[in-house]
């Protein structure tokens, strides 16, 4: 059977999310603990702790962005079916992209946009910002049901793993991209799909949901 038409479970879906998760908070809330334990050590000089403090605030903000991203990106918030603000969406982007080297450029006009139309954005924004390690700029536009996130920069790595995944090939596919994967997935379910256009400074994903009120079901996740 060919990889891009095998099913990802929920079981196997959810461990693999998990992981993904974890490993995102992982070095911040780590950088948390580090941070605590310098000023619970009472032989550190007083400089020491003012940069353990510094370390402290800036691992608790990048927690929280992660934390509220992950709510939206990945959660059920609003319940199946529901409608979320594209606003919400562009401010739960603009704390994550503090802590990237990329700039976000949010052209999206304010309104409700259905679930899953909003979870891949936000999926996809994210990624896309990955994929301009040394600094660059995404560019999220397009409305009803058709968008356009375009990243640009001076050096873009675009992995092998990640177009895979955003096509449904679950074969060895990693935690890391599971959530390429599923923006894919809610893509297709609703008859529409994404494709990926590479130059060598820019890469623009093509996103397209044909049936606006359709949103994904617990269960098993199929790739085409």
């Amino acid at each position: 059977m060919s990889s891009k038409a095998a099913d990802l479970d929920a079981i196997a879906l959810s461990a693999l999310m998990s992981s993904r998760i974890c490993h995102d908070l992982i070095n911040p809330v780590g950088a948390l603990s580090s941070g605590l334990e310098v000023l619970a050590d009472p032989g550190m000089d007083e400089g020491m702790k003012e940069a353990a403090i510094d370390l402290i605030e800036k691992s608790a903000g990048k927690s929280v962005a992660l934390l509220k991203y992950a709510r939206l990106a990945y959660g059920a918030s609003g319940g199946l079916g529901a409608e979320l603000p594209l606003e919400e969406a562009r401010h739960v982007l603009d704390g994550i992209f503090k802590w990237t080297k990329a700039s976000l450029d949010w052209r999206l006009a304010p309104g409700q946009a259905p679930k899953d139309e909003v979870r891949a954005l936000l999926i996809l924004a994210y990624a896309a910002a990955d994929c301009v390690p040394r600094g660059g700029e995404v560019v999220v536009d397009g409305a009803a049901g058709t968008y356009t996130i375009r990243v640009s920069g001076a050096r873009l790595i675009v992995q092998e793993d990640f177009a895979s995944a955003l096509s449904g090939d679950v074969e060895d596919i990693k935690a890391k991209f599971t959530p390429h994967y599923l923006a894919g997935v809610m893509a297709r379910q609703t008859g529409g799909g994404v494709d990926l256009v590479q130059t060598e400074q820019e890469m623009t994903i093509n996103l397209r949901f044909f049936a606006a009120s359709s949103q994904t079901e617990p269960g098993v996740l199929t790739a085409s």
